[in-house]
């Protein structure tokens, strides 16, 4: 929908670690995205008792903004229903919300061979009182986003843009760096280890000829995570870092100088 990636994407749970943002520009109308870390609930239904900040900054912006769209995966609820999810969703669609929009997102449609299972998912959740639309659609192909889109651009109000139109802000493209890299840990370094790093911006700056040197520290708790994460001969981080500099360079479209350390703290 902002037609490029702002945020990491793996099979990982808890990928997103803290709010990020996305811009979309058509027209007269600009909208921003805040893609928060994933709301957490026990099977009783109530907050989890995670005092993580990433967790507490997601609850804390639920009604912070004019719309509020819950997303989730309806082919894995079809196939694995989580009794987790279906309360969240429940627990968001409970009651209507004055001053904010609430829609539902039913994702990854292109999955399902059975579209009446679409309708039996509708259903479910179809007397929900909170929730003012619902939509089907496929993330991966397209299907349905034009829809959700325009329904998004009709509840925009008249008030100051809040983003340059024209071009990404270096906030913005630093905060992209770092899911993209992010984003490449999560799909070589398994187990725990990807989320006890810390990850570090160290150096931004453009050079002459218009390239990017982007300068990031993973450090790591234990030297034996510093070994995997750097593998055999630097393999690990070195495919990390080649198909993160490749990334990034398509995103932003000129040359990237990507510098990846890591170190024991």
């Amino acid at each position: 929908m902002v037609g490029t990636k702002v945020s990491a994407v793996s099979r990982k749970t808890n990928t997103t670690v803290h709010e990020v943002l996305g811009v979309m520009t058509k027209g007269d109308t600009q909208m921003c995205f805040f893609d928060t870390p994933g709301l957490t609930l026990t099977c009783s239904g109530f907050p989890h008792k995670d005092l993580k900040a990433r967790v507490e900054s997601a609850w804390s912006a639920v009604k912070l903004y004019d719309v509020l769209i819950v997303l989730f995966d309806v082919h894995r609820h079809l196939t694995r229903p989580d009794m987790r999810v279906t309360k969240l969703i429940e627990r968001m669609g409970a009651q209507a919300h004055s001053g904010q929009k609430r829609v539902l997102c039913m994702n990854k449609i292109d999955l399902l061979e059975k579209k009446k299972d679409l309708l039996q998912v509708a259903n479910q959740f179809k007397d929900l009182p909170g929730y003012d639309r619902y939509f089907m659609i496929s993330g991966l192909k397209g299907s349905g986003v034009k829809d959700l889109s325009q329904y998004l651009m009709e509840q925009a109000v008249q008030r100051p843009w809040d983003e340059d139109p024209m071009e990404m802000s270096e906030e913005v493209m630093k905060n992209i760096s770092l899911e993209v890299v992010r984003e490449k840990l999560l799909n070589y370094i398994h187990q725990e280890i990807p989320y006890e790093i810390e990850h570090r911006l160290m150096g931004w700056k453009e050079l002459r000829d218009g390239s990017l040197r982007i300068e990031q520290h993973l450090i790591t708790h234990k030297q034996s995570q510093r070994k995997i994460l750097v593998g055999k001969k630097g393999s690990k981080i070195g495919t990390i870092g080649i198909e993160a500099n490749e990334e990034l360079r398509s995103i932003f479209k000129r040359d990237v100088h990507l510098i990846l350390q890591v170190r024991v703290k």
